[in-house]
């Protein structure tokens, strides 16, 4: 932890939720400050978890956001995380904004299987499939990139998935599948049902 106090004001408060208060970071931009609002917290507990277990692996993977450690704060303990921004500085989009307002549905697809082909080779192991806990980064005029800010890691006591590549690409492909089911059922005006099976067949 380290030992300078942040002094986190409400005009840098990102957003919150029924565990936590996010921040931006009062002097890095790239940064964020998650406060909890209790600890010990189901949660984080299970993200950080799962962030242990993949040990190296963690600086490979390019869906998880990086983690820096604890930072005192004026309003208690913090923990540093990368903030998810665009190469022009600007705040990325979600998914779920490019479902509901997509540019053209070529490009969502071309998004959507991208992310598809990352999240199945990075094996990841999500603990919800929520469209809005997925960011869109741009990282160049051209290139974009997800990257998943919450909802991380399973639940169960004993992860024994945590430590075998064929448990846990199983359990990616069956995310993946109730990921297109639930957006192709809450956004079917967009998210079509042939929309839906090249999501799941490609």
């Amino acid at each position: 932890m380290t030992t300078e106090k942040l002094i986190l004001t409400d005009d840098l408060k990102l957003g919150d939720g029924n565990h936590k208060i996010v921040y931006a970071h009062p002097t890095d931009k790239n940064l964020c400050v998650k406060i909890l609002f209790t600890e010990p917290d189901t949660d984080f507990d299970r993200e950080m978890k799962y962030r242990r277990a993949l040990g190296n692996k963690v600086e490979k993977m390019t869906l998880l956001t990086k983690y820096f450690g604890e930072v005192e704060t004026n309003k208690g303990k913090g923990y540093l995380f990368e903030r998810v921004i665009d190469f022009d500085g600007s705040v990325s989009k979600t998914v779920l904004d490019h479902i509901q307002k997509p540019k053209s549905i070529d490009e969502l697809i071309d998004l959507l299987l991208n992310f598809k082909k990352v999240f199945i080779a990075e094996k990841f192991v999500a603990a919800g499939m929520d469209p809005d806990n997925f960011m869109v980064q741009r990282i160049s005029e051209n290139e974009r990139r997800i990257r998943i800010i919450d909802n991380i890691g399973t639940s169960a006591k004993f992860p024994i998935l945590y430590y075998s590549d064929f448990l846990m690409a199983k359990r990616a492909r069956k995310y993946w599948r109730r990921f297109v089911k639930e957006i192709q059922i809450e956004y079917s005006e967009v998210i079509t049902k042939d929309i839906a099976k090249i999501l799941l067949e490609n």
